[in-house]
């Protein structure tokens, strides 16, 4: 589980944000004013590098200024992305973005949030760090360059093959009904139906292979979930 570093002036300002976060599948952790910018363990090592960093403040609090200061000047900080989570009272008083890679703006949707997180984690990391790779078994998922290898060899996916693929990798062993799926893969605004996942399901299945397509079960009446050990069919 990947973590993100929430700051923000109350645990108040980021009860959203980290909701939203934790349902994406990272591991939220709120660091307040008052606390350094890189935590210390209290078993006394070295703070593990967060996948991304995020600056929160509510609708009746103004933005920290002080804080963002800080965030930017932290070196250990230097090549992790920041996510400004603001409503659009902040955009009048703090004009200056300088040193944010992404921007949200309160109200946002869980399939907004997902996408400015792709975006700034994707603009930021290295290509040839492992934390950009997910794996199971011989088959791997490259976060940073859209690329689906099995045993090493690279298997050619559509966009919305590879987001289904991706969505399903990263949140394993948990059941989505097509239309949640349909949701978060496709967002919101897609008014197509259920269908169109069972169809790409059927071709993920086929560019898998037999025993990786395995991963990929059904589950009656309910929808699809990937399964980190595949089983012979």
């Amino acid at each position: 589980m990947q973590d993100v570093w929430v700051y923000g002036p109350s645990k108040g300002s980021a009860t959203d944000l980290n909701a939203a976060l934790a349902e994406l599948g990272f591991a939220p952790h709120y660091l307040g004013l008052g606390q350094p910018v890189i935590p210390t363990p209290t078993d006394g090592s070295t703070a593990r590098r967060p996948s991304l960093a995020a600056l929160v403040a509510g609708p009746d609090e103004p933005l920290p200024a002080e804080l963002f200061d800080r965030i930017n000047a932290a070196e250990e900080l230097e090549d992790v992305g920041l996510l400004l989570v603001v409503d659009t009272e902040h955009l009048r008083s703090f004009p200056t973005l300088a040193g944010t890679h992404e921007l949200l703006v309160r109200p946002f949707s869980l399939a907004e949030l997902e996408v400015r997180v792709a975006r700034v984690t994707r603009d930021v990391v290295d290509s040839d760090d492992d934390s950009t790779v997910v794996r199971a078994g011989p088959l791997e998922l490259n976060l940073a360059t859209y690329q689906v290898k099995i045993d090493g060899n690279a298997v050619g996916f559509t966009y919305m093959e590879y987001e289904l693929l991706k969505f399903l990798m990263t949140h394993p062993n948990r059941v989505f009904a097509r239309e949640a799926l349909l949701k978060r893969v496709w967002g919101y605004d897609y008014y197509g139906g259920t269908r169109t996942v069972d169809v790409h399901i059927r071709r993920v299945r086929a560019k898998l292979g037999q025993e990786q397509a395995n991963r990929v079960k059904t589950v009656r009446s309910v929808g699809y979930l990937f399964e980190l050990s595949a089983r012979a069919a």
